[in-house]
Protein backbone atom coordinates (compact mmCIF):
# COMPACT_ATOMS: atom_id res chain seq x y z
CA UNK A 1 0.00 0.00 0.00
CA UNK A 2 1.36 3.40 -0.96
CA UNK A 3 2.41 5.62 1.93
CA UNK A 4 1.50 9.26 1.83
CA UNK A 5 1.38 12.30 4.05
CA UNK A 6 -1.75 12.97 6.04
CA UNK A 7 -2.03 16.70 5.69
CA UNK A 8 -2.98 17.00 1.97
CA UNK A 9 -5.91 14.65 2.49
CA UNK A 10 -7.47 16.62 5.33
CA UNK A 11 -10.56 18.52 4.13
CA UNK A 12 -11.40 22.00 5.31
CA UNK A 13 -13.96 21.21 8.02
CA UNK A 14 -14.97 23.79 10.56
CA UNK A 15 -14.52 22.98 14.24
CA UNK A 16 -18.00 21.57 14.85
CA UNK A 17 -17.96 19.52 11.65
CA UNK A 18 -14.67 17.95 12.72
CA UNK A 19 -16.09 17.06 16.12
CA UNK A 20 -19.23 15.52 14.59
CA UNK A 21 -17.22 13.56 12.04
CA UNK A 22 -14.83 12.16 14.62
CA UNK A 23 -17.82 11.31 16.84
CA UNK A 24 -19.51 9.44 14.00
CA UNK A 25 -16.36 7.52 13.08
CA UNK A 26 -15.64 6.67 16.72
CA UNK A 27 -19.20 5.39 17.11
CA UNK A 28 -18.66 3.02 14.20
CA UNK A 29 -15.52 1.58 15.78
CA UNK A 30 -17.24 1.34 19.17
CA UNK A 31 -20.08 -0.64 17.62
CA UNK A 32 -17.66 -3.16 16.12
CA UNK A 33 -16.51 -4.05 19.64
CA UNK A 34 -19.89 -3.56 21.34
CA UNK A 35 -21.51 -6.19 19.12
CA UNK A 36 -19.05 -8.65 20.63
CA UNK A 37 -18.92 -7.25 24.17
CA UNK A 38 -22.65 -7.39 24.92
CA UNK A 39 -22.73 -11.17 24.40
CA UNK A 40 -20.01 -11.90 27.02
CA UNK A 41 -22.34 -11.81 30.08
CA UNK A 42 -25.27 -13.19 28.04
CA UNK A 43 -23.93 -16.69 27.36
CA UNK A 44 -26.16 -18.43 29.96
CA UNK A 45 -29.14 -16.41 28.70
CA UNK A 46 -28.38 -17.38 25.09
CA UNK A 47 -28.13 -21.02 26.14
CA UNK A 48 -31.51 -20.79 27.87
CA UNK A 49 -33.24 -18.86 25.10
CA UNK A 50 -32.21 -21.36 22.43
CA UNK A 51 -32.45 -24.48 24.63
CA UNK A 52 -28.83 -25.39 24.15
CA UNK A 53 -25.78 -25.90 26.36
CA UNK A 54 -23.37 -23.27 27.60
CA UNK A 55 -20.50 -24.56 25.45
CA UNK A 56 -22.75 -24.17 22.39
CA UNK A 57 -23.66 -20.63 23.46
CA UNK A 58 -19.94 -19.80 23.35
CA UNK A 59 -20.17 -20.33 19.60
CA UNK A 60 -21.72 -16.84 19.51
CA UNK A 61 -18.25 -15.56 20.46
CA UNK A 62 -16.21 -17.89 18.26
CA UNK A 63 -18.33 -17.38 15.12
CA UNK A 64 -18.06 -13.63 15.56
CA UNK A 65 -14.28 -13.75 16.07
CA UNK A 66 -13.71 -16.13 13.15
CA UNK A 67 -15.57 -13.82 10.75
CA UNK A 68 -13.82 -10.76 12.22
CA UNK A 69 -10.40 -12.32 11.62
CA UNK A 70 -11.20 -13.34 8.04
CA UNK A 71 -12.78 -9.99 7.11
CA UNK A 72 -9.73 -8.03 8.29
CA UNK A 73 -7.64 -9.63 5.51
CA UNK A 74 -9.41 -8.11 2.42
CA UNK A 75 -10.58 -4.95 4.25
CA UNK A 76 -7.80 -2.72 2.88
CA UNK A 77 -8.31 -3.91 -0.69
CA UNK A 78 -12.08 -3.39 -0.43
CA UNK A 79 -11.99 0.24 0.70
CA UNK A 80 -9.29 1.03 -1.86
CA UNK A 81 -11.39 -0.56 -4.61
CA UNK A 82 -14.88 0.67 -3.69
CA UNK A 83 -14.16 3.83 -1.71
CA UNK A 84 -13.77 4.53 1.99
CA UNK A 85 -17.18 6.14 2.56
CA UNK A 86 -19.05 3.45 0.62
CA UNK A 87 -17.34 0.64 2.55
CA UNK A 88 -18.07 2.42 5.85
CA UNK A 89 -21.74 2.68 4.90
CA UNK A 90 -21.96 -0.94 3.69
CA UNK A 91 -20.24 -2.26 6.81
CA UNK A 92 -22.51 -0.35 9.20
CA UNK A 93 -25.65 -1.40 7.32
CA UNK A 94 -24.47 -5.02 7.31
CA UNK A 95 -23.80 -4.84 11.05
CA UNK A 96 -27.30 -3.53 11.78
CA UNK A 97 -29.07 -5.98 9.44
CA UNK A 98 -27.11 -8.91 10.89
CA UNK A 99 -28.19 -7.86 14.40
CA UNK A 100 -31.88 -8.48 13.57
CA UNK A 101 -31.67 -12.26 14.32
CA UNK A 102 -30.29 -11.41 17.77
CA UNK A 103 -33.47 -9.49 18.50
CA UNK A 104 -36.18 -11.46 16.71
CA UNK A 105 -35.00 -14.98 15.84
CA UNK A 106 -35.87 -18.07 17.88
CA UNK A 107 -33.64 -20.33 15.75
CA UNK A 108 -30.10 -20.92 16.97
CA UNK A 109 -28.69 -21.49 13.48
CA UNK A 110 -30.06 -18.16 12.25
CA UNK A 111 -28.70 -16.48 15.37
CA UNK A 112 -25.21 -17.88 14.68
CA UNK A 113 -25.44 -16.79 11.05
CA UNK A 114 -26.20 -13.27 12.20
CA UNK A 115 -23.25 -13.35 14.60
CA UNK A 116 -20.96 -14.42 11.75
CA UNK A 117 -22.10 -11.52 9.55
CA UNK A 118 -21.69 -9.10 12.46
CA UNK A 119 -18.12 -10.28 12.84
CA UNK A 120 -17.49 -9.74 9.13
CA UNK A 121 -18.82 -6.19 9.38
CA UNK A 122 -16.58 -5.56 12.40
CA UNK A 123 -13.60 -6.84 10.41
CA UNK A 124 -14.29 -4.37 7.62
CA UNK A 125 -14.86 -1.49 10.04
CA UNK A 126 -11.79 -1.89 12.25
CA UNK A 127 -8.96 -0.92 9.85
CA UNK A 128 -11.17 1.40 7.81
CA UNK A 129 -12.41 3.46 10.75
CA UNK A 130 -8.89 3.76 12.16
CA UNK A 131 -7.71 5.12 8.81
CA UNK A 132 -10.61 7.57 8.54
CA UNK A 133 -10.06 8.85 12.08
CA UNK A 134 -6.45 9.72 11.27
CA UNK A 135 -7.15 11.04 7.79
CA UNK A 136 -9.89 13.48 8.70
CA UNK A 137 -8.66 14.61 12.11
CA UNK A 138 -7.23 18.16 12.24
CA UNK A 139 -3.45 18.24 12.24
CA UNK A 140 -3.22 18.97 15.95
CA UNK A 141 -5.52 16.03 16.73
CA UNK A 142 -3.93 13.36 14.56
CA UNK A 143 -1.88 11.73 17.32
CA UNK A 144 -4.90 11.90 19.61
CA UNK A 145 -6.99 10.21 16.91
CA UNK A 146 -4.42 7.41 16.70
CA UNK A 147 -4.63 6.86 20.47
CA UNK A 148 -8.43 7.14 20.31
CA UNK A 149 -8.59 4.25 17.85
CA UNK A 150 -7.09 1.94 20.49
CA UNK A 151 -9.41 3.19 23.24
CA UNK A 152 -12.48 2.82 21.00
CA UNK A 153 -11.54 -0.79 20.23
CA UNK A 154 -10.92 -1.89 23.83
CA UNK A 155 -13.39 0.26 25.81
CA UNK A 156 -16.55 -1.71 24.89
CA UNK A 157 -14.78 -5.00 25.67
CA UNK A 158 -13.98 -3.74 29.19
CA UNK A 159 -17.06 -1.65 30.07
CA UNK A 160 -19.55 -3.27 27.69
CA UNK A 161 -20.33 -6.39 29.77
CA UNK A 162 -21.40 -4.21 32.71
CA UNK A 163 -23.71 -2.11 30.55
CA UNK A 164 -25.09 -5.20 28.81
CA UNK A 165 -25.70 -6.89 32.17
CA UNK A 166 -27.62 -3.85 33.42
CA UNK A 167 -29.73 -3.79 30.25
CA UNK A 168 -30.50 -7.52 30.61
CA UNK A 169 -31.35 -7.09 34.31
CA UNK A 170 -33.58 -4.05 33.65
CA UNK A 171 -35.30 -5.18 30.43
CA UNK A 172 -34.29 -8.29 28.52
CA UNK A 173 -31.06 -9.85 27.28
CA UNK A 174 -32.05 -9.15 23.67
CA UNK A 175 -32.38 -5.45 24.48
CA UNK A 176 -28.58 -5.15 24.61
CA UNK A 177 -28.41 -5.87 20.87
CA UNK A 178 -31.03 -3.18 20.18
CA UNK A 179 -28.51 -0.50 21.18
CA UNK A 180 -26.72 -1.20 17.89
CA UNK A 181 -29.48 0.41 15.84
CA UNK A 182 -29.67 3.98 17.23
CA UNK A 183 -25.90 4.29 17.54
CA UNK A 184 -25.37 2.78 14.09
CA UNK A 185 -27.92 5.07 12.45
CA UNK A 186 -26.42 8.11 14.18
CA UNK A 187 -22.91 7.20 13.00
CA UNK A 188 -24.13 6.44 9.48
CA UNK A 189 -26.02 9.74 9.24
CA UNK A 190 -23.21 11.96 10.54
CA UNK A 191 -20.45 10.40 8.41
CA UNK A 192 -22.60 10.27 5.26
CA UNK A 193 -23.58 13.93 5.65
CA UNK A 194 -20.00 15.16 6.08
CA UNK A 195 -17.92 12.95 3.75
CA UNK A 196 -17.91 12.37 0.04
CA UNK A 197 -16.09 9.63 -1.85
CA UNK A 198 -13.55 10.70 -4.46
CA UNK A 199 -13.71 8.22 -7.38
CA UNK A 200 -10.23 9.33 -8.41
CA UNK A 201 -8.77 7.78 -5.23
CA UNK A 202 -10.05 4.28 -5.97
CA UNK A 203 -7.32 1.82 -6.86
CA UNK A 204 -7.50 -1.30 -9.01
CA UNK A 205 -5.00 -3.63 -7.41
CA UNK A 206 -4.71 -7.41 -7.60
CA UNK A 207 -5.80 -9.46 -4.62
CA UNK A 208 -5.03 -13.05 -3.70
CA UNK A 209 -8.54 -14.49 -3.60
CA UNK A 210 -7.32 -18.10 -3.82
CA UNK A 211 -5.12 -17.51 -0.78
CA UNK A 212 -8.08 -16.01 1.09
CA UNK A 213 -10.22 -19.04 0.17
CA UNK A 214 -7.58 -21.45 1.49
CA UNK A 215 -7.19 -19.29 4.61
CA UNK A 216 -10.94 -19.33 5.26
CA UNK A 217 -11.13 -23.09 4.67
CA UNK A 218 -8.47 -24.24 7.14
CA UNK A 219 -9.30 -21.67 9.82
CA UNK A 220 -13.00 -22.60 9.68
CA UNK A 221 -12.28 -26.33 9.81
CA UNK A 222 -10.07 -25.96 12.90
CA UNK A 223 -12.75 -23.80 14.53
CA UNK A 224 -15.34 -26.52 13.86
CA UNK A 225 -13.01 -29.10 15.43
CA UNK A 226 -12.61 -26.98 18.55
CA UNK A 227 -16.33 -26.21 18.76
CA UNK A 228 -17.52 -29.78 18.26
CA UNK A 229 -14.65 -31.67 19.87
CA UNK A 230 -16.29 -32.02 23.28
CA UNK A 231 -19.59 -33.15 21.72
CA UNK A 232 -17.92 -35.75 19.52
CA UNK A 233 -15.46 -37.00 22.18
CA UNK A 234 -12.42 -35.61 20.39
CA UNK A 235 -10.05 -38.19 18.87
CA UNK A 236 -12.43 -41.07 19.45
CA UNK A 237 -14.63 -39.61 16.70
CA UNK A 238 -13.65 -40.31 13.06
CA UNK A 239 -15.11 -36.92 12.04
CA UNK A 240 -12.64 -35.09 14.29
CA UNK A 241 -9.69 -37.04 12.91
CA UNK A 242 -10.70 -36.49 9.29
CA UNK A 243 -11.44 -32.79 9.79
CA UNK A 244 -8.11 -32.26 11.55
CA UNK A 245 -6.25 -34.00 8.73
CA UNK A 246 -8.11 -31.95 6.10
CA UNK A 247 -7.39 -28.72 7.96
CA UNK A 248 -3.69 -29.60 8.19
CA UNK A 249 -3.52 -30.31 4.44
CA UNK A 250 -5.24 -27.00 3.63
CA UNK A 251 -2.92 -25.17 6.02
CA UNK A 252 0.15 -26.58 4.26
CA UNK A 253 -1.41 -25.75 0.87
CA UNK A 254 -2.00 -22.18 2.06
CA UNK A 255 1.63 -21.74 3.13
CA UNK A 256 2.90 -23.18 -0.16
CA UNK A 257 0.58 -20.97 -2.20
CA UNK A 258 1.44 -17.78 -0.33
CA UNK A 259 5.17 -18.40 -0.61
CA UNK A 260 5.33 -17.56 -4.34
CA UNK A 261 2.56 -14.98 -4.61
CA UNK A 262 3.58 -11.42 -5.63
CA UNK A 263 0.54 -10.02 -3.79
CA UNK A 264 -0.22 -12.47 -0.93
CA UNK A 265 -3.29 -11.94 1.20
CA UNK A 266 -1.04 -12.35 4.27
CA UNK A 267 2.67 -11.54 4.25
CA UNK A 268 4.01 -14.72 5.84
CA UNK A 269 7.60 -13.54 5.42
CA UNK A 270 7.02 -11.54 8.59
CA UNK A 271 7.06 -14.82 10.49
CA UNK A 272 10.80 -15.00 9.86
CA UNK A 273 11.30 -12.03 12.15
CA UNK A 274 12.26 -12.90 15.67
CA UNK A 275 10.42 -10.12 17.50
CA UNK A 276 7.26 -10.62 15.49
CA UNK A 277 7.00 -14.37 16.14
CA UNK A 278 7.98 -14.28 19.83
CA UNK A 279 5.40 -11.57 20.67
CA UNK A 280 2.52 -13.33 18.87
CA UNK A 281 1.77 -15.91 21.63
CA UNK A 282 1.50 -13.13 24.21
CA UNK A 283 -0.82 -11.17 21.93
CA UNK A 284 -3.06 -14.18 21.28
CA UNK A 285 -3.18 -15.22 24.95
CA UNK A 286 -4.14 -11.72 26.10
CA UNK A 287 -6.98 -11.53 23.58
CA UNK A 288 -8.23 -15.02 24.41
CA UNK A 289 -8.24 -14.23 28.14
CA UNK A 290 -10.01 -10.91 27.60
CA UNK A 291 -12.84 -12.52 25.63
CA UNK A 292 -13.04 -16.28 26.23
CA UNK A 293 -11.63 -16.23 29.76
CA UNK A 294 -13.87 -13.46 31.03
CA UNK A 295 -16.84 -14.96 29.19
CA UNK A 296 -16.37 -18.24 31.07
CA UNK A 297 -15.82 -16.46 34.40
CA UNK A 298 -19.06 -14.49 34.05
CA UNK A 299 -20.91 -17.62 32.93
CA UNK A 300 -19.70 -19.46 36.03
CA UNK A 301 -20.98 -16.63 38.23
CA UNK A 302 -24.40 -16.63 36.58
CA UNK A 303 -24.83 -20.40 36.24
CA UNK A 304 -23.32 -21.61 39.50
CA UNK A 305 -23.09 -18.69 41.94
CA UNK A 306 -26.61 -17.24 41.46
CA UNK A 307 -25.34 -13.90 40.10
CA UNK A 308 -27.63 -11.95 37.81
CA UNK A 309 -26.27 -10.65 34.50
CA UNK A 310 -26.07 -7.19 36.10
CA UNK A 311 -23.91 -8.21 39.05
CA UNK A 312 -21.80 -10.53 36.89
CA UNK A 313 -21.17 -7.55 34.61
CA UNK A 314 -20.35 -5.37 37.60
CA UNK A 315 -17.60 -7.85 38.53
CA UNK A 316 -15.87 -6.95 35.23
CA UNK A 317 -16.41 -3.18 35.62
CA UNK A 318 -13.07 -2.57 37.46
CA UNK A 319 -11.33 -3.75 34.30
CA UNK A 320 -12.58 -0.63 32.54
CA UNK A 321 -11.79 1.62 35.50
CA UNK A 322 -8.23 0.29 35.72
CA UNK A 323 -7.50 -0.40 32.06
CA UNK A 324 -8.94 2.46 30.00
CA UNK A 325 -7.02 5.32 31.74
CA UNK A 326 -3.78 3.34 31.38
CA UNK A 327 -4.44 2.71 27.68
CA UNK A 328 -5.08 6.44 27.19
CA UNK A 329 -1.67 7.41 28.65
CA UNK A 330 0.30 4.44 27.33
CA UNK A 331 1.56 6.42 24.34
CA UNK A 332 3.61 8.92 26.39
CA UNK A 333 4.65 6.20 28.87
CA UNK A 334 5.96 3.93 26.09
CA UNK A 335 8.33 6.67 24.91
CA UNK A 336 10.22 6.56 28.21
CA UNK A 337 9.96 2.92 29.31
CA UNK A 338 11.13 -0.13 27.36
CA UNK A 339 8.22 -2.10 25.83
CA UNK A 340 9.65 -5.28 27.34
CA UNK A 341 9.28 -3.88 30.86
CA UNK A 342 5.76 -2.67 30.09
CA UNK A 343 4.86 -6.16 28.83
CA UNK A 344 6.38 -7.57 32.02
CA UNK A 345 3.99 -5.43 34.06
CA UNK A 346 1.09 -6.67 31.92
CA UNK A 347 1.68 -10.40 32.24
CA UNK A 348 2.99 -10.08 35.79
CA UNK A 349 -0.40 -8.70 36.78
CA UNK A 350 -2.14 -11.43 34.77
CA UNK A 351 -0.17 -14.03 36.72
CA UNK A 352 -1.13 -12.32 39.99
CA UNK A 353 -4.76 -12.36 38.86
CA UNK A 354 -4.61 -16.08 38.04
CA UNK A 355 -2.75 -17.20 41.17
CA UNK A 356 -4.54 -15.02 43.76
CA UNK A 357 -8.18 -15.09 42.62
CA UNK A 358 -10.19 -17.43 44.80
CA UNK A 359 -13.49 -18.59 43.38
CA UNK A 360 -15.66 -20.73 45.64
CA UNK A 361 -19.18 -20.84 47.02
CA UNK A 362 -18.23 -18.23 49.62
CA UNK A 363 -16.41 -15.71 47.37
CA UNK A 364 -17.59 -12.18 48.13
CA UNK A 365 -18.11 -9.39 45.63
CA UNK A 366 -15.29 -7.26 47.02
CA UNK A 367 -12.62 -9.90 46.36
CA UNK A 368 -13.88 -10.47 42.81
CA UNK A 369 -13.88 -6.72 42.10
CA UNK A 370 -10.29 -6.45 43.32
CA UNK A 371 -9.23 -9.41 41.17
CA UNK A 372 -10.63 -7.82 38.03
CA UNK A 373 -9.11 -4.47 38.89
CA UNK A 374 -5.76 -6.30 38.77
CA UNK A 375 -6.72 -7.81 35.41
CA UNK A 376 -7.80 -4.37 34.14
CA UNK A 377 -4.42 -2.90 35.05
CA UNK A 378 -2.80 -5.73 33.09
CA UNK A 379 -4.97 -4.97 30.03
CA UNK A 380 -3.80 -1.35 30.19
CA UNK A 381 -0.25 -2.56 29.48
CA UNK A 382 -1.29 -5.09 26.84
CA UNK A 383 -1.68 -3.80 23.27
CA UNK A 384 0.78 -0.90 23.03
CA UNK A 385 3.99 -2.61 24.31
CA UNK A 386 3.41 -5.81 22.32
CA UNK A 387 2.71 -3.84 19.14
CA UNK A 388 5.89 -1.83 19.61
CA UNK A 389 7.90 -5.04 20.03
CA UNK A 390 6.32 -6.74 17.02
CA UNK A 391 6.80 -3.79 14.67
CA UNK A 392 10.30 -2.90 15.81
CA UNK A 393 12.87 -2.75 12.98
CA UNK A 394 10.21 -2.98 10.28
CA UNK A 395 10.37 -0.51 7.37
CA UNK A 396 7.43 1.78 6.79
CA UNK A 397 6.37 0.01 3.58
CA UNK A 398 5.66 -3.26 5.42
CA UNK A 399 3.69 -1.89 8.35
CA UNK A 400 0.30 -2.23 6.67
CA UNK A 401 0.87 -5.92 5.90
CA UNK A 402 2.28 -6.46 9.40
CA UNK A 403 -0.81 -4.89 10.98
CA UNK A 404 -3.12 -7.10 8.89
CA UNK A 405 -1.28 -10.28 9.87
CA UNK A 406 -1.18 -9.22 13.52
CA UNK A 407 -4.92 -8.51 13.61
CA UNK A 408 -5.76 -11.79 11.89
CA UNK A 409 -3.63 -13.93 14.22
CA UNK A 410 -4.77 -12.08 17.36
CA UNK A 411 -8.48 -12.34 16.59
CA UNK A 412 -8.43 -15.91 15.23
CA UNK A 413 -6.23 -17.00 18.14
CA UNK A 414 -8.78 -15.45 20.50
CA UNK A 415 -11.52 -17.54 18.87
CA UNK A 416 -9.49 -20.74 19.17
CA UNK A 417 -8.55 -20.06 22.80
CA UNK A 418 -12.16 -19.26 23.70
CA UNK A 419 -13.20 -22.69 22.40
CA UNK A 420 -10.25 -24.42 24.07
CA UNK A 421 -10.89 -22.73 27.43
CA UNK A 422 -14.57 -23.72 27.25
CA UNK A 423 -13.73 -27.36 26.48
CA UNK A 424 -11.17 -27.50 29.30
CA UNK A 425 -13.60 -25.99 31.79
CA UNK A 426 -16.35 -28.45 30.87
CA UNK A 427 -14.03 -31.47 30.89
CA UNK A 428 -12.35 -30.52 34.16
CA UNK A 429 -15.80 -30.00 35.66
CA UNK A 430 -16.75 -33.60 34.78
CA UNK A 431 -13.45 -34.82 36.23
CA UNK A 432 -13.92 -32.95 39.49
CA UNK A 433 -17.53 -34.13 39.78
CA UNK A 434 -16.50 -37.77 39.35
CA UNK A 435 -13.66 -37.32 41.84
CA UNK A 436 -15.89 -35.70 44.46
CA UNK A 437 -18.54 -38.40 44.07
CA UNK A 438 -15.90 -41.15 44.34
CA UNK A 439 -14.27 -39.51 47.37
CA UNK A 440 -17.44 -39.39 49.44
CA UNK A 441 -20.66 -40.31 47.65
CA UNK A 442 -22.79 -39.77 50.79
CA UNK A 443 -21.25 -36.52 52.01
CA UNK A 444 -23.51 -34.16 50.00
CA UNK A 445 -26.61 -35.89 51.37
CA UNK A 446 -25.32 -35.71 54.94
CA UNK A 447 -24.62 -31.99 54.56
CA UNK A 448 -28.12 -31.41 53.21
CA UNK A 449 -29.77 -33.27 56.10
CA UNK A 450 -27.98 -30.96 58.49
CA UNK A 451 -28.84 -27.66 56.77
CA UNK A 452 -31.96 -28.32 54.67
CA UNK A 453 -35.36 -29.61 55.88
CA UNK A 454 -35.71 -31.90 52.87
CA UNK A 455 -35.51 -35.62 52.32
CA UNK A 456 -36.06 -38.24 49.67
CA UNK A 457 -35.97 -37.27 45.96
CA UNK A 458 -35.74 -33.55 46.78
CA UNK A 459 -32.61 -34.11 48.85
CA UNK A 460 -31.13 -36.25 46.08
CA UNK A 461 -31.78 -33.50 43.49
CA UNK A 462 -30.23 -30.84 45.70
CA UNK A 463 -27.26 -33.11 46.32
CA UNK A 464 -26.63 -33.50 42.58
CA UNK A 465 -26.99 -29.75 42.05
CA UNK A 466 -24.57 -29.03 44.88
CA UNK A 467 -22.07 -31.52 43.45
CA UNK A 468 -22.34 -30.00 39.95
CA UNK A 469 -21.87 -26.47 41.28
CA UNK A 470 -18.88 -27.40 43.40
CA UNK A 471 -17.19 -29.23 40.52
CA UNK A 472 -17.75 -26.29 38.12
CA UNK A 473 -16.25 -23.86 40.66
CA UNK A 474 -13.23 -26.11 41.20
CA UNK A 475 -12.78 -26.35 37.44
CA UNK A 476 -12.84 -22.55 37.10
CA UNK A 477 -10.27 -22.31 39.86
CA UNK A 478 -8.01 -24.64 37.91
CA UNK A 479 -8.52 -22.45 34.82
CA UNK A 480 -7.34 -19.43 36.80
CA UNK A 481 -4.17 -21.29 37.73
CA UNK A 482 -3.69 -22.27 34.08
CA UNK A 483 -3.98 -18.61 33.00
CA UNK A 484 -1.38 -17.64 35.60
CA UNK A 485 1.13 -20.18 34.27
CA UNK A 486 0.37 -19.26 30.66
CA UNK A 487 1.10 -15.61 31.48
CA UNK A 488 4.53 -16.56 32.80
CA UNK A 489 5.31 -18.66 29.71
CA UNK A 490 4.43 -15.94 27.19
CA UNK A 491 6.31 -13.40 29.31
CA UNK A 492 9.43 -15.56 29.05
CA UNK A 493 9.03 -15.52 25.25
CA UNK A 494 8.75 -11.72 25.27
CA UNK A 495 12.11 -11.49 27.05
CA UNK A 496 13.68 -13.48 24.21
CA UNK A 497 12.90 -10.66 21.77
CA UNK A 498 15.71 -8.45 20.55
CA UNK A 499 16.16 -4.84 21.63
CA UNK A 500 16.54 -1.93 21.41
CA UNK A 501 13.08 -1.51 19.94
CA UNK A 502 13.76 0.90 17.07
CA UNK A 503 12.38 0.34 13.63
CA UNK A 504 15.01 2.00 11.44
CA UNK A 505 18.76 2.08 11.38
CA UNK A 506 20.09 5.33 12.77
CA UNK A 507 16.84 6.31 14.48
CA UNK A 508 17.81 7.56 17.92
CA UNK A 509 14.45 7.89 19.62
CA UNK A 510 12.02 5.03 20.06
CA UNK A 511 9.19 4.74 17.59
CA UNK A 512 5.92 5.95 19.13
CA UNK A 513 2.68 4.03 19.02
CA UNK A 514 1.04 7.00 17.27
CA UNK A 515 3.67 6.89 14.53
CA UNK A 516 3.16 3.16 14.14
CA UNK A 517 -0.64 3.44 13.87
CA UNK A 518 -0.49 6.27 11.36
CA UNK A 519 1.99 4.50 9.13
CA UNK A 520 0.18 1.15 9.32
CA UNK A 521 -2.95 3.00 8.15
CA UNK A 522 -1.07 4.22 5.09
CA UNK A 523 0.06 7.69 6.18
CA UNK A 524 3.53 9.09 6.77
CA UNK A 525 3.80 10.28 10.36
CA UNK A 526 6.89 12.31 9.46
CA UNK A 527 6.35 13.87 6.01
CA UNK A 528 9.52 14.57 4.09
CA UNK A 529 11.59 11.88 5.82
CA UNK A 530 13.06 9.29 3.50
CA UNK A 531 12.46 5.69 4.34
CA UNK A 532 15.40 3.67 5.56
CA UNK A 533 16.53 0.46 3.99
CA UNK A 534 14.87 -2.64 5.34
CA UNK A 535 17.00 -4.91 7.46
CA UNK A 536 17.24 -8.55 6.68
CA UNK A 537 15.00 -10.79 8.79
Amino acid sequence: MAVRSVSPAVPAFCGMDSVLLLLGLSSGLLLASWSLAWSIPMLPYIAGAYSTSLDHAIWSLTFYLLAWALAVVPATWLYQRFGELRMFQISLILLMVATLPDVFSDHFDLFLGGRFLQGAAAGFLTPLTRRLLIRYAPLRWQKTAADLSIVNLVLPLLAGPSLAGWIAYTWDWRAAAVLTFPVGLLALGMVSALLRDDPGERLRQPFDWIGLLLLAAWSTIFQIVLNRGEDWNWWDAPAIRWLTALGAVLLVAFFLWERDQPHPCLDLRLLRRRNYVLALPALVFGWGLLLGGNGLFVSALISHANYSAFWAGVVLLPMALGGVPLIAVMGPVSRRVSPRWLATICFGFVAIYGFTTRLNLHSNLRSLLLSHLIEGIAIGFYLVPLSLIMFSRLPQSRLSAAATLQNFVRILGGAYLSSAFSALWMRHGDTFRAHLAWQSPTLPLQSLREHWPVSGPAAQALSIQHLTTQSAVLSMQSMLWLWGWMALVVLALVWLTKGPYRRRAGQVRRVTIEQQIMESAGFDAEPGRQEDVERAP
